[in-house]
C-alpha cells in the first residue's frame, strides 16, 4: 500500500527542509527538487503513481538532466511504468531511528588488540547513487562500507576499552579534518560525504591510544528534524573490533538529540551494514531512484 500522506512521509520531509528545496503539487502528488541532497541531485515524489506521473512530467522538464526521481521503490516502480523515458536505477535502503541506539551497541574486542574479520556496513561507503543518497548505484561501498550513503561499520560499538585506556568517540575539529580526508582515500574513496562538501557538516572519529585515526562517520545533509549520517570509514587495519558500530552509535544519538528521527542509505547487498544498523535498532524502508533513458 503506497503511503499519499506526504506531511507523514520522511523522505518528503527530509527533502522539504534541504536547502534551495522547490517543490511541485497537486492533488495526491508531491515533488521535491533538491540539489546535491546526499551526493546526488533529486526528485523526492510521494502519492498516488498516477497523480505523480503527471507532476513529476512538469518537474522533470523544468530541471536539469542531472536531477533523478527518489521514493520508496514501490512507488518508483509504479511511476516508472507511467513514464517510459525513465528507468530504475538503484535499489537500496533508507533506514531509521527514533529512539538512542546506544545502548544498544557492544563493542566484542579491544581496539589495540588483533585485527578482526575486515568486515563492514557501509557509512564509509556510499549509498549507491545517494552515498547518502537517493538512488545510489549497487556497485557503492566497498572494503566494509555501507555503500548507499552509510559507511562501514563493523560489529559491535560503544566505548573501547584498547587495553590501557578509554577510547570514546568525539567530534573531530576542523584541523583534524586533512586526517579525515586521508583516511577515507584509504577505507573506502567511494564516499559520497568528504571534510568541506556541500551540506557535511561536522565528522566525528575514534582515536587509538596512539593519536590513529581509526574510523569516522559524518553529520551530513541533516535537517532540523531528520539527522542524517553518512561518509562512516574504518581504517582496514582496524576493521572487526567494533569501531564502526560506535561511530555510528554516538553520532545517531548526537544527532537524534531535538530531533525526531535519524536516518541514512543503505545497499541491500551489503548484508553486513544492515544487519549491524538493524541490532543497532534501526527500520528499514525500501527506496529506489530512477534516471532517464
Amino acid at each position: 500500500m503506497i503511503d499519499i500522506a506526504p506531511d507523514r512521509d520522511p523522505l518528503v520531509r527530509w527533502a522539504l527542509h534541504a536547502p534551495g528545496a522547490r517543490v511541485w503539487r497537486r492533488p495526491g502528488a508531491v515533488v521535491v527538487a533538491c540539489a546535491d541532497l546526499s551526493h546526488w541531485d533529486r526528485l523526492v515524489i510521494n502519492g498516488e503513481p498516477e497523480a505523480v506521473a503527471g507532476l513529476l512530467r512538469e518537474a522533470l522538464a523544468e530541471t536539469g538532466e542531472t536531477f533523478r526521481p527518489f521514493g520508496t521503490e514501490e512507488l518508483v516502480t509504479e511511476v516508472v511504468e507511467r513514464v517510459p523515458e525513465l528507468e530504475i536505477s538503484a535499489t537500496f535502503a533508507w533506514m531509521e531511528t527514533t529512539e538512542p541506539v546506544g545502548q544498544r551497541s557492544r563493542p566484542t574486542e579491544q581496539a589495540g588488540g588483533p585485527a578482526g574479520q575486515a568486515r563492514s556496513t557501509g557509512q564509509g561507503g556510499s549509498i549507491g547513487q545517494a552515498g547518502g543518497s537517493i538512488g545510489q548505484a549497487r556497485s557503492a561501498g566497498q572494503g566494509g562500507s555501507i555503500g548507499q550513503g552509510g559507511g562501514s561499520i563493523g560489529q559491535g560499538g560503544g566505548k573501547i576499552d584498547p587495553g590501557g585506556g578509554l577510547v570514546e568517540a568525539v567530534w573531530l575539529a576542523e584541523t583534524d579534518w586533512p586526517e579525515v580526508t586521508a583516511m577515507i582515500k584509504e577505507a573506502y574513496p567511494e564516499s559520497y560525504a568528504w571534510p568541506g562538501n556541500p551540506g557535511v557538516r561536522r565528522w566525528a572519529g575514534i582515536r587509538g591510544t596512539d593519536g590513529e585515526l581509526l574510523t569516522v562517520a559524518a553529520e551530513a545533509w541533516s535537517t532540523a528534524d531528520i539527522g542524517f549520517m553518512s561518509g562512516v570509514a574504518t581504517r582496514p587495519s582496524a576493521r572487526g573490533r567494533g569501531l564502526g558500530a560506535a561511530i555510528c552509535a554516538f553520532v545517531a544519538d548526537e544527532l537524534l538529540a531535538g530531533r525526531e528521527r535519524v536516518a541514512l542509505l543503505v545497499d541491500y547487498w551489503n548484508a553486513a551494514a544492515l544487519a549491524t544498523y538493524t541490532r543497532l535498532g534501526f527500520t528499514t524502508r525500501r527506496v529506489a531512484a530512477a534516471r532517464r533513458r
